[in-house]
């Protein structure tokens, strides 16, 4: 009986690692380890629409992280009669076979924060009596027809910084996805920061980081970064949208410009 022999990696992938790590120690050169630019974020699709099982659909991919959102609704509610308002109800649920403790805890923390920022940009006051309901299923962690008029776009992203041991440069990454991720924090001391902006309202509506080098001058660095990177996300997302909505029957709801 034949052998079969499962394909290596390519022969070369971690001397260049190896090298890109050298080079920075020593020269304070920064090459992240899959050649993208510091301030680059990862190949990005969306696709919108009905499946006949929601009102709407979005699926969401960046890079290696995909995400499927169904919406139901909005929808008369016996529960929700004495309200004034609209009512949302979230779920969000991990697809990905290596669930943890930890993930389950790192789920509900994004769940609490997705309710938080959804109840303030829907335009709840339009859908009295009625309920609204979103199910996030992360597939892999590496459309509009329902017609919700909402106040604005919420756009996040992630900046991990590190610190060159040689220089005591500062070099701030955007969108790591999880090799390099766990890679830089087996290296490197590592902080983190997740700014979310309402993209046209041009304001903060979630700010969280941990890490133990921030000063006046990393934090202005990061925001900055990351408020570029979000409204460079944004204009993508929002172009998107409109092409979707130019498509569908008229009198359909407009996003804001």
């Amino acid at each position: 009986m034949s052998h079969y022999r499962a394909p290596l990696p390519h022969f070369n992938f971690k001397s260049k690692i190896e090298k890109c790590d050298e080079e920075f120690q020593k020269n304070g050169n920064f090459k992240r380890i899959n050649n993208r630019k510091n301030n680059e974020i990862r190949d990005m699709f969306i696709k919108l629409g009905e499946n006949g099982y929601s009102d709407a659909s979005c699926f969401y991919s960046l890079g290696n992280t995909k995400i499927l959102c169904l919406i139901y609704g909005p929808k008369p509610d016996s529960k929700n009669t004495t309200y004034d308002k609209g009512k949302v109800l979230l779920e969000v649920k991990n697809l990905n076979m290596d669930i943890s403790e930890a993930s389950d805890k790192s789920d509900e923390d994004i769940k609490n924060l997705l309710m938080e920022c959804i109840s303030n940009i829907i335009i709840l006051e339009k859908y009295p009596q009625c309920s609204i309901t979103i199910k996030c299923l992360i597939i892999q962690n590496d459309g509009v027809k329902a017609q919700i008029q909402m106040r604005d776009m919420i756009i996040s992203i992630t900046i991990n910084s590190i610190i060159c041991p040689n220089t005591k440069r500062v070099f701030h990454l955007v969108d790591l996805d999880k090799l390099e991720e766990k890679y830089y924090r087996s290296k490197y001391e590592m902080n983190t920061i997740t700014l979310g902006i309402c993209l046209n309202l041009r304001t903060v509506c979630f700010f969280h980081g941990f890490g133990s080098f921030f000063n006046n001058k990393t934090l202005a660095e990061v925001i900055g970064y990351a408020e570029g990177a979000c409204r460079s996300l944004g204009c993508e997302i929002k172009n998107t949208l409109k092409k979707y909505i130019a498509k569908d029957k008229p009198g359909t709801t407009t996003l804001p410009s």
